[in-house]
């Protein structure tokens, strides 16, 4: 298991990103920590106002991102929510302040490289981009975003598909 924390100031109102990523023995080594940042960023800015969390006067805003196996994945999945096999994201909104990193803590983020894997493979891309959607996606969760309804799934997806078209 690796850690790494990526910290990127941005001007104006906009939060400096607070990004720990681990990732569990056998997962790619890709998306690096760096691209998330850039990601969350890009999907930052696509948010209308009223999706963005109040921070509590915090600059920073914390994002945990863990790649995990599909075994791990489906054990989570089980476990909070109730459903069998595994899947390609979880997310899990904290929306508080965390003391030792000063930021506001927007969430966890936890994507499976093996369904990854298969997905990418299906849909002729890189297991890259694959696990960079999975983590857009997260991260629209993590801010209220949902998918349930076909009018909530274009909402989530236009954001998310703009985020990764823009790199």
């Amino acid at each position: 298991m690796r850690k790494k924390t990526t910290h990127h100031a941005l001007p104006g109102d906009l939060p400096v990103f607070d990004v720990m990523l681990v990732r569990r023995t056998g997962s790619p080594a890709r998306p690096g920590k760096d691209k998330l940042v850039a990601l969350f960023e890009r999907t930052w800015k696509l948010l209308p106002a009223s999706r963005r969390p109040d921070r509590q006067g915090l600059k920073r805003v914390a994002v945990d991102v863990l790649v995990v196996d599909d075994a791990e994945i489906e054990k989570l999945n089980a476990a909070h929510l109730k459903e069998r096999g595994p899947t390609d994201v979880l997310s899990f909104p904290m929306g508080e302040t965390d003391f030792e990193r000063d930021a506001f803590h927007l969430g966890e983020i936890v994507v499976s490289y093996d369904t990854a894997a298969r997905e990418a493979k299906s849909r002729s891309l890189t297991l890259e981009n694959e696990l960079a959607r999975y983590c857009v996606h997260g991260f629209l969760h993590l801010l209220g975003y949902e998918d349930a309804t076909s009018t909530q799934q274009k909402e989530m997806f236009e954001i998310q598909e703009k985020s990764l078209a823009a790199e």
